[in-house]
């Protein structure tokens, strides 16, 4: 299945303070690396999917002192559960702050309000038949060497771009050994297939 698309969309932006203009306390609190890493494509609610569910979660947080998330509150919902849900899971386990601060410049408990929108990823494909052939030598020493692919067709081909032109650099724990125990050079060939059944 594709990535769904997950985008913050953040309050409406307001007038910013001429550069000569110094930072006036108290302010509320800021997210320490920006909102981006909060929801991730992969973490589109597998229920949300099967039901075609999107839309925009509002939630305020409650940010402690030490600029903890404390609380999670949706204050407008999507209209599905499953997002609502997976909002205030999602940002409470992964969002960071600088805390609020006051007049003085203390550290005080504060919250934050924003909003996400759940953008519902397209349909998957579905698996075409393939097949992917590739060989490699494993050394006396381990290293696998003389990588070259032979055959990738249909699906497969996705698994040749994960090899590329030839295969990572890899070096195994024990290289094969003959039947006294002794290190010896292995061809090895891997075969792959997707097969599509009636």
């Amino acid at each position: 299945m594709a990535a769904p698309s997950v985008v913050s969309v953040p309050p409406a932006p307001l007038m910013p303070p001429p550069q000569s203009a110094v930072e006036t306390l108290p302010r509320g609190p800021r997210p320490k690396d920006g909102t981006a890493g909060w929801i991730r494509p992969g973490d589109y609610p597998a229920l949300a999917v099967k039901n075609g569910e999107s839309g925009v979660v509002g939630f305020t947080l409650t940010i402690d002192a030490k600029g903890a998330v404390n609380n999670c509150v949706v204050v407008s919902t999507s209209g599905s559960a499953a997002l609502d849900r997976a909002t205030c899971d999602l940002i409470s386990a992964r969002a960071q702050f600088q805390p609020a601060l006051d007049g003085a410049g203390k550290p005080v408990a504060g919250s934050y309000t924003n909003r996400t929108r759940w953008i519902l990823p397209p349909p998957a494909t579905l698996p075409q038949p393939g097949e992917l052939i590739f060989h490699y030598v494993v050394e006396t020493d381990g290293r696998q060497t003389e990588c070259h692919v032979e055959k990738a067709t249909g699906a497969m081909e996705a698994r040749f771009k994960q090899i590329g032109e030839g295969c990572p650099a890899v070096r195994f724990r024990e290289p094969f050994k003959d039947a006294q125990g002794n290190p010896v050079r292995r061809h090895v060939t891997l075969r792959q297939s997707l097969v599509v059944e009636p």
